[in-house]
């Protein structure tokens, strides 16, 4: 593989129990490919604040390249409030004014053996057009639409992003999908989404159901996966979906996803597992 992967979305800071924890959906994906030892490029908005400085410092340290686009706002923070085992996010203006503009970078879309989008503002059109004009799609392009209701408020915003949602599933290699965002977006079960878009273009799409594990769809049929147990309990949920989409994508740039994706999916889901055992986004290696 001559050029890393490129990972496009949110990098921001968390705010979690008075802590500062840097994270975001693509920033987590990308340092996950990078510590399961796949080159990885982060294209974010990232600003020239103390907050930022915390992500440089972070993709830095984890090596993974990152492409800082343009931050009128500043870097997106994010105040995370537990509900169960679950964490509920309040933005900054940073936040919820997200873009990541990619005008300049079709050069670098195209060398990239996949692309990976996760938490990206698809409810705007000029976000959306660069994506959708990516050659081979369907070979490298994974999403995962991470939608969150607090940057979906504005008139119109949640029809936008579903409508960009469907267009760029419609040409994507693999879509991730949780129940919550099938529900937030669309009113309904992640099934229905799933085979709405299988029917539509999608190569596969992979439904995450928390403890409840995961399945791949594709048209030829369905692989599942549950969550391994572990003796250590969960000390968050943070970055455990951002966990699935880097270990499956890993299977993809490795090829093991040819033979079916029963394997990569459940070496997902041991990540996952692994990955809520401690606190914050960053990926964890199962103990072999």
């Amino acid at each position: 593989m001559s050029e890393p992967v490129v990972v496009i979305g949110d990098a921001l800071v968390d705010e979690v129990d008075g802590a500062s924890i840097v994270g975001g959906a693509a920033l987590n994906v990308a340092v996950g490919l990078a510590r399961l030892g796949v080159p990885a490029r982060l294209v974010a908005m990232v600003g020239d604040d103390a907050a930022g400085q915390l992500v440089r410092e972070h993709c830095a340290a984890h090596g993974v390249e990152l492409l800082a686009t343009d931050a009128p706002h500043g870097t997106a923070v994010a105040t995370a409030v537990r509900d169960g085992d679950t964490m509920r996010y309040a933005f900054n203006e940073a936040g919820t004014a997200r873009f990541v503009d990619l005008a300049g970078l079709e050069l670098t879309l195209e060398a990239a053996p996949l692309v990976v989008v996760s938490c990206l503002a698809l409810e705007h059109p000029a976000q959306l057009a660069p994506l959708l004009g990516l050659s081979r799609s369907r070979e490298r392009l994974l999403i995962d639409p991470n939608a969150r209701p607090g940057y979906l408020q504005a008139e119109g915003a949640r029809e936008r992003f579903a409508a960009g949602l469907d267009a760029l599933a419609a040409r994507a290699l693999l879509v991730k999908l949780s129940d919550e965002d099938a529900e937030l977006v669309y009113g309904e079960d992640a099934s229905e989404t799933a085979s709405r878009w299988l029917g539509e273009g999608a190569g596969a799409v992979a439904i995450t159901r928390g403890p409840a594990g995961a399945v791949v769809v594709t048209g030829e049929g369905y692989a599942t996966a549950l969550v391994p147990q572990l003796p250590a309990p969960v000390v968050d949920t943070i970055g455990a979906g951002d966990s699935v989409l880097a270990s499956l994508t890993a299977s993809v740039i490795t090829g093991d996803h040819e033979g079916g994706w029963a394997g990569p999916l459940e070496r997902a889901m041991a990540v996952a597992a692994a990955t809520t055992r401690a606190a914050g986004g960053l990926l964890q290696l199962p103990q072999e």
